[in-house]
């Protein structure tokens, strides 16, 4: 087992870049920034130049939003073009975003940094995929499980998979209970092991494994011994059914 010690160091979270903004997949959110500048000699209010910055978050959000991978088939498009409940309040979630830092510059005009939470946004698709019963486990076992993924060009997702080397499933979003699932996704993204995030979700003492390879870009393969030790963690706790699962990547 692998124990996380607090540390004051910081760790980049893990970053992809989508137009104007960024997804960080250390935590779960799609992030932007807008500003709304005085024109030269006008006399703009403060009011009027944030409710600028904020209706340029709002279409941002909107396109960023689709292009979220969720599992190796799937971008939220496919979710939001569903047709469904599902896709319909996946589609009211969006204005979910929330500004956290909001800057009033010398020169009169204001930068507001945002974020959406892919938690709050994709709840009703993740709850709905979560098929595990809600049944007493074993409580004293490993915490989580952590995954080095480095080097095998795993791409960051909502709902990866985690395979054997046959393709077999061992591990996703199915295996979470409902409740879990509308807690948290599956996995969570880090750049280091030691990042406070990683033990926030897999706890202070996970099972740590290597991953062989990448599969089909976002899902991941264990050899047998990766196998035996994620089985372990499954018989001896209810860290998978939780979704106490950490993914280190490049």
């Amino acid at each position: 087992m692998l124990v996380f010690i607090a540390s004051t160091l910081a760790y980049e979270p893990v970053i992809e870049s989508v137009g104007g903004g960024f997804i960080d997949w250390t935590g779960m959110r799609v992030v932007a920034k807008s500003s709304g500048r005085a024109t030269t000699g006008a006399m703009t209010s403060l009011e009027a130049l944030e409710g600028d910055a904020r209706e340029q978050l709002r279409p941002f959000f909107e396109r960023a939003a689709r292009s979220v991978r969720i599992d190796r088939d799937r971008v939220a498009a496919a979710l939001l073009d569903g047709g469904d409940v599902v896709a319909d309040r996946l589609d009211a979630n969006l204005a979910l975003w929330e500004v956290y830092e909001a800057r009033y510059l010398a020169s009169g005009g204001v930068e507001l940094d945002a974020a959406l939470s892919l938690q709050s946004w994709l709840r009703p698709a993740l709850v709905t995929l979560a098929r595990a019963p809600e049944v007493s486990r074993p409580q004293g076992g490993p915490s989580g499980l952590v995954i080095d993924a480095r080097g095998t060009g795993v791409e960051p997702a909502i709902a990866p998979e985690v395979l054997d080397e046959a393709g077999g499933h061992l591990y996703g979003v199915v295996d979470m209970t409902a409740y879990a699932a509308s807690l948290r996704g599956p996995v969570v993204y880090v750049s280091d092991a030691a990042d406070p995030a990683a033990a926030r979700r897999a706890g202070a003492t996970p099972v740590f494994v290597l991953a062989r390879a990448a599969r089909d870009g976002v899902d991941i393969v264990l050899d047998a011994a990766g196998v035996a030790a994620l089985r372990e963690v499954d018989a001896s706790s209810d860290a998978l059914s939780r979704g106490a699962v950490v993914v280190v990547v490049d």
